[in-house]
């Protein structure tokens, strides 16, 4: 009996110095990582509005009078020259085939796609997850949100991954009528 009491005991005093460990290294490492994450951030938003010098986040996201199927804006900046808003990028979650696509997707103030960049997605390994290469994103690039653009005629879609590439098209369809709705703000 006396054992299994010291067996427990030693195995709490292990269990706890892990835990207190772990907790440690997270508070040392945490400010570190979050400013490699803004870092990354950053450098993702001059990538889809390389014309900009500065971004400035909004505080409040306006709501959107047309309900937005399958997206969800995170979060807007507007992109500066000289102080003058010269376009605008949208962080969004979409649905894909694996889950959730997160984009950046900037928009130029006459509405063309000025970039766009996967961040994150769940999509199937050598066929979805292809949305984030730069061949099939570039496609993107130029296009006008007030003329929509459809699959195959427009942008090539993914072979093997359709959901995945209507996915970003939707996203882009969605954003065009919230970027209408938010654009003179």
């Amino acid at each position: 009996m006396k054992n299994i009491w010291r067996i427990a005991l030693s195995l709490t005093v292990v269990c706890v110095a892990a835990v207190f460990a772990l907790a440690v290294v997270n508070s040392v490492t945490q400010k570190e990582i979050e400013r490699r994450s803004e870092e990354e951030l950053e450098k993702a938003l001059q990538r889809i509005a390389p014309f900009a010098q500065e971004f400035k986040k909004w505080e409040t996201l306006p709501e959107a009078q047309d309900s937005i199927k399958d997206l969800s804006i995170l979060e807007v900046y507007e992109a500066l020259q000289e102080g003058k808003r010269e376009g605008l990028v949208f962080r969004v979650s979409t649905s894909g085939y694996g889950g959730p696509i997160i984009l950046l997707v900037g928009i130029s103030e006459e509405g063309k796609l000025t970039g766009m960049e996967v961040l994150e997605h769940q999509e199937t390994p050598g066929l979805g997850s292809n949305i984030e290469s730069a061949d099939f994103l570039n496609q993107f690039i130029g296009k006008s949100l007030i003329d929509p653009f459809e699959i195959n005629r427009d942008i090539e879609a993914i072979s093997g991954a359709t959901i995945s590439t209507r996915a970003i098209v939707r996203a882009c369809q969605g954003l065009a009528s919230y970027w209408e709705e938010v654009r003179e703000q």
